[in-house]
């Protein structure tokens, strides 16, 4: 493993792929959260289809940063433990933009059904810190195994049987 500037790159670079893949994936939640609702025609209240639209938006913020910080190394239960994670971190991110946000301003038209972009940066914002915190502790926790194998064979490199 480098320890140049190139690995400062590389991480800055998956970074900013999974910011820019989760504001995009989180707007396509919002467009399909929108049209699933308009879709069964809004049949249920409207807390319902909200939380529909919120968690729609949520998934696509948590998947764009899992995108960025994927590790395709790992075991499919740990790939799929980091992707809830992941998602998770998502929707719980989308509904603090929705409690600490500006909100929709009430004159408006639509306002019973639009959204504030604040939720999607909120959500895109704490999926990729929790993506990338996961992503860091993985990388440690991998090094420090790695070297205290080669601590190992050293050890029984210098005192053989």
């Amino acid at each position: 493993m480098g320890s140049g500037i190139e690995v400062y790159l590389v991480w800055t670079a998956r970074g900013l792929a999974a910011f820019i893949a989760a504001v995009l994936l989180a707007f396509i939640g919002d467009v399909t959260g929108r049209v699933f609702n308009l879709l069964l025609g809004y049949p249920w209240p409207q807390a319902v289809h909200l939380n529909i639209h919120m968690v729609c938006i949520g998934v696509g913020a948590g998947f764009g940063a899992y995108l960025g910080w994927m590790n395709l190394s790992l075991s499919r239960y740990r790939a799929l433990g980091f992707l809830s994670a992941t998602i998770a971190a998502g929707i719980v991110g989308v509904y603090v933009g929705r409690a600490y946000g500006p909100g929709v301003d009430p004159t408006y038209w639509w306002s019973r059904f639009a959204v504030d972009p604040t939720v999607h940066l909120a959500g895109v914002v704490i999926a990729t810190f929790t993506a990338a915190v996961i992503r860091l502790l993985q990388h440690w926790f991998q090094l420090r195994s790695t070297r205290s194998q080669r601590q190992v064979s050293s050890m029984k490199m210098q005192h053989p049987n």
